[in-house]
Parts: C-alpha cells; sequence; structure tokens
C-alpha cells in the first residue's frame, strides 16, 4: 500500500511538472495580445452610474456655486449683506438646475459615494491582464534608471501627457522597463511595446520638459521590443 501511494504521488509530481512546462512552453511561443490603454482598467470598477457625467459644464458649474454657497452659509461671521447674496445666489442655482430636470438633492446626496467610486475606477487594474504577454502602442516618456541601473520610461496614451497635458489615470499608466539596448527615440514618435506586464504600483516624481511631473503608476511591462508601429 506504501509503495502504491508512492508510485501515485510521484505520478501526480511528473504530470504537474509536464502541465507547468507545457504552459510555459505555450506562453513562450505565443504571440503578445494587442491590448489598449482602456482594457487596462478594471471594467469591473468603472461599472457604475454617474449621475454627473452627462450634467455638462454649465449645469456642473451650477451645482458648484449651489455648495459653495452651502458651505459659505454654514458660517457664523456673515454679515447680513453677504448672507443674503449668498442665499439669492443658492436659489438661484437651484432653481437653473430643477428647471433642466436635476433633482438636486439626489445630486447632493451622491457626491461623495460617487467621488470614492470614480477613485477607485481610477486606481482599479485589470487582473487578466496581470502576468500577460502584451503588445500596446503609445509614446514613451524617458524616466531616470532605477537604483539597480535598469532604464524606464512611461508608456501614455497620447502625446503631451504629462507635460502639457494631464497624466492619464494610474491604472492606464504603464510603467515600461526598458532592456540596456533599448533606447527612446523621442516622447513625440508613437510606438509598440510587446512584453510581460505585470500589476506592480509605483509612485516616482520626475522632471518633463520644464517642470517635474508625478508618474503614479499601476502597471509595469518588461519590454521584450519597442518599435514603430506599422501603417
Amino acid at each position: 500500500m506504501i509503495a502504491f501511494r508512492q508510485r501515485e504521488v510521484s505520478v501526480r509530481f511528473l504530470i504537474s511538472v509536464f502541465v507547468a512546462a507545457l504552459l510555459a512552453a505555450t506562453q513562450a511561443t505565443a504571440e503578445p495580445e494587442a491590448i489598449e490603454f482602456s482594457d487596462l482598467a478594471d471594467p469591473l470598477a468603472v461599472a457604475f452610474d454617474d449621475p454627473y457625467a452627462a450634467m455638462g459644464v454649465d449645469m456642473m458649474n451650477e451645482l458648484k456655486l449651489l455648495v459653495q454657497s452651502d458651505e459659505k452659509l454654514a458660517g457664523t461671521d456673515l454679515d447680513a449683506e453677504t448672507r443674503t447674496r449668498l442665499e439669492a445666489r443658492r436659489t438661484a442655482a437651484r432653481e437653473v438646475l430643477e428647471t433642466n430636470g436635476h433633482d438636486v438633492e439626489a445630486l447632493l446626496e451622491q457626491r461623495w459615494d460617487v467621488a470614492r467610486k470614480r477613485q477607485i475606477a481610477r486606481m482599479a487594474t485589470n487582473p487578466i491582464f496581470d502576468g500577460v504577454e502584451v503588445s500596446i502602442s503609445g509614446y514613451i516618456i524617458p524616466a531616470p534608471p532605477d537604483a539597480d541601473g535598469s532604464g524606464f520610461g512611461y508608456l501614455v496614451p497620447q502625446v503631451g501627457m504629462c507635460s502639457h497635458l494631464p497624466p492619464p489615470p494610474p491604472n492606464q499608466l504603464v510603467r515600461v522597463r526598458l532592456r540596456a539596448d533599448q533606447q527612446v527615440e523621442s516622447l513625440y514618435l508613437p510606438v509598440r511595446v510587446s512584453g510581460l506586464l505585470r500589476v506592480e504600483p509605483s509612485d516616482e516624481t520626475i522632471f518633463i520638459l520644464d517642470g517635474e511631473s508625478r508618474m503614479l503608476s499601476g502597471w509595469t511591462l518588461n519590454a521584450e521590443t519597442v518599435e514603430l508601429p506599422e501603417g
């Protein structure tokens, strides 16, 4: 009986080794999966009801005006003239919102919950791409080398991001680990980067063109190839 169990354990061990080797070989020979920056965000985190998304700039400004008026009116050191002016401003903003079909009380009640969900949607990474060989196009912003001398850059979806334009959310900003023989020609040239993608948060402040920018990233991509996209 003991000998039988030993043989059973040995067979299971050999099967597990074979399966691991087969998976490794499959991953090594498979083409990288082509993805977009929007794929990097957790789809469950971004799927929530946001009543403010379709309000438009004018209506959002009216809502902000109402909230700011309420906050100032909560103070106890206002003179009568200032209080009257703020109350009139608050009433006017509420009327504009209600005239345009908005439930003011519902909007005010939900604002902190929606703000929390928006922050989660900015940070949460898509778990299905953790540890996957991918290929993604964008623009690389050069970054200082790591402590061990490894070259780095940040891949962003649009040219000018993090300098002239706001940075993408952390779950769509990719920190790229470059090999010694890989060079970033220009942050204005699009590139296609292929390699192993990992959920690996980082937070670094780097100098870009004429100022510093905080690079808060949820991903690290170990670049195998960096090339100009076809077409």
